[in-house]
């Protein structure tokens, strides 16, 4: 493992290549700021990963929402609409990335940065390549939380962010690549509570000042080929009281042990594949599915690993029992922000583009409760929205050839502007 740093409004329509030549039928908009409707006219629009996707249609999106779907010619486009001409392209919803991490320095002090260069950082790690909604699995939660808001104010351009702010450790169990780069008042208050009740009243502490989830290490490398386990009654503790909380559980588990525990304590996501895989039992993919864990592979995190093949199988036998796959590439401990190898070696293990579009799009609005709002391009759910040049179905490449990124019908990247 590699070592860890810890620590505009609106595209003008003009610019961006809308016209508004008038149609009929969809009510005018309605006055005010950000009620405009805007159509995207002649793409291709993936609906939902696993329907026959529309070809040469119109997704019509007003007030942050998708209004009207469906083929060009039977949406009717009503006069005042802007228009983006999207033929040749594929539209999809806004990917999430399920594990990333705003550790490196960059991101100190969020609440001060100027609003053009927190802009321009989440384009350049997310937005370029259509993310519309991250999670990140651990951080300083306070700068993360400051980083957010300033988001979810308008002021930067972003996607959502969610957080679990600190993991909680094993006792003497913080990663060596954790270790190595924090100085000694900052390892003083990493979490690494050793009974239940210390446990509880982290996973309390981290609710109260606005964590979105809980992140466990289960396995900790605490030297090269040494891994701490986090106590099984802790682990147990901290699940039901996140769940009791009404949020879900991560656990970074690094080798078979650190996997049991995760599974026996009733965690909801794992969110690397076992890398350690000494003693792994095909049977444990089956045990995953039956408790509904959720697996983020990362493996573009393994990709050096002499046992590469076997992590690999591990994400495949996942896939092959139609067990929940979210895609995550823990960037940011990973300073290469392109997903392009993660696509690849999700085909590698065996994925097609309709699975791998789901753990972007749909696994995750279903893991999240969100599956109403997000995850599928129809009426009603929030406008995110993911446009590219090519055909992504032909060559997963092109899964990062973004031209638009919008969130909340509002284009938070755009290629022409960059």
């Amino acid at each position: 493992m590699k070592p860890r740093t810890w620590f505009s409004a609106l595209v003008l329509i003009a610019a961006a290549g809308f016209s508004s030549t008038p149609s009929a039928s969809i009510p005018s908009p309605q006055e005010g700021a950000g009620s405009i409707a805007l159509a995207l006219v002649g793409g291709r629009i993936y609906v939902s990963p696993f329907q026959e996707p529309i070809k040469d249609g119109v997704v019509i999106i007003q007030d942050g929402k998708i209004v009207a779907v469906g083929r060009k010619g039977h949406v009717k486009v009503a006069e005042g609409t802007g228009m983006l001409d999207c033929s040749g392209m594929f539209i999809m919803a806004g990917f999430q990335n399920s594990h990333v991490h705003f550790t490196e320095s960059k991101w100190n002090n969020a609440a001060q940065l100027p609003d053009g260069q927190l802009t321009s950082q989440l384009q350049g790690m997310f937005s370029q390549y259509g993310f519309t909604s991250a999670v990140d699995t651990g951080s300083m939660l306070e700068n993360t939380l400051a980083l957010r808001q300033r988001v979810e104010s308008g002021e930067v351009l972003g996607p959502r962010i969610l957080t679990a702010g600190s993991p909680l450790y094993p006792p003497n169990g913080v990663p060596y690549y954790v270790k190595s780069t924090l100085p000694p008042e900052i390892m003083k208050l990493l979490p690494q509570p050793a009974t239940p009740a210390e446990a509880v009243q982290q996973v309390d502490e981290h609710v109260a000042q606005g964590a979105d989830i809980i992140k466990l290490f289960t396995g900790s490398w605490v030297a090269k080929g040494q891994v701490v386990t986090m106590p099984l009654d802790v682990a147990k503790a901290a699940v039901a009281e996140a769940h009791k909380k009404g949020k879900l559980v991560f656990a970074h588990p690094s080798n078979v042990a650190g996997f049991q525990i995760a599974l026996q304590a009733g965690v909801d996501v794992l969110a690397h594949t076992v890398e350690d895989t000494r003693g792994w039992n095909p049977s444990y993919i089956f045990q995953m599915e039956a408790h509904g864990m959720s697996l983020i592979p990362t493996l573009k995190l393994f990709v050096n690993d002499d046992n590469l093949k076997d992590i690999l199988q591990e994400a495949h036998d996942y896939s092959q029992v139609y067990g929940q796959i979210l895609f995550g590439t823990d960037v940011g401990f990973l300073p290469d922000y392109d997903p392009t190898q993660e696509y690849l070696l999700m085909q590698q293990a065996g994925m097609d583009f309709d699975h791998i579009l789901d753990s972007l799009t749909t696994a995750p609005a279903k893991r999240f409760g969100e599956s109403n709002v997000r995850g599928q391009i129809k009426a009603g759910m929030d406008a995110d929205l993911v446009i590219v040049t090519r055909d992504p179905e032909s060559d997963i490449r092109n899964l990062t050839r973004v031209n638009y990124t919008f969130r909340g019908g509002r284009i938070i990247y755009s290629v022409a502007e960059r």
